[in-house]
């Protein structure tokens, strides 16, 4: 037996309370349970985490490969190498770092602001 108690945080005293019985089946009884072949495909299909992922590091490569095409006579002698999600993230927090820092538009200059004052 279980308490079920069902709480509304919009109205006052419509709040239900309720004690329910479950009763559960031996596992040997049910079904044995069959994935279907379209959800046994979706396996191999990356999820939407991994879309945004790869979607962000294309945009991010063809960027880097515009502004760093005069460096590719280092990468050559270096080896080129794939960046670890961690430093991908690590670069990614130090540009925004950066674009925060030369983007700074609030600035505390306020010789242009007047001030009024209510009587």
């Amino acid at each position: 037996n279980f308490d079920l108690h069902v709480l509304s945080n919009s109205y006052i005293g419509i709040d239900q309370q309720t004690s329910v019985e479950i009763e559960t089946l031996d596992p040997s009884a049910l079904p044995e349970y069959k994935v279907h072949p379209d959800d046994a495909e979706l396996d191999d299909e990356p999820t939407l985490f991994e879309e945004m992922l790869n979607a962000h590091n294309v945009e991010e490569d063809s960027d880097d490969e515009d502004s760093d095409s005069d460096d590719d006579d280092d990468d050559e002698d270096e080896g080129i190498r794939e960046l670890s999600a961690a430093e991908r993230k690590k670069m990614e927090l130090q540009k925004k770092r950066q674009a925060a820092a030369g983007d700074d538009s609030d600035d505390d200059d306020d010789s242009s602001v007047e001030e009024v004052y209510a009587d």
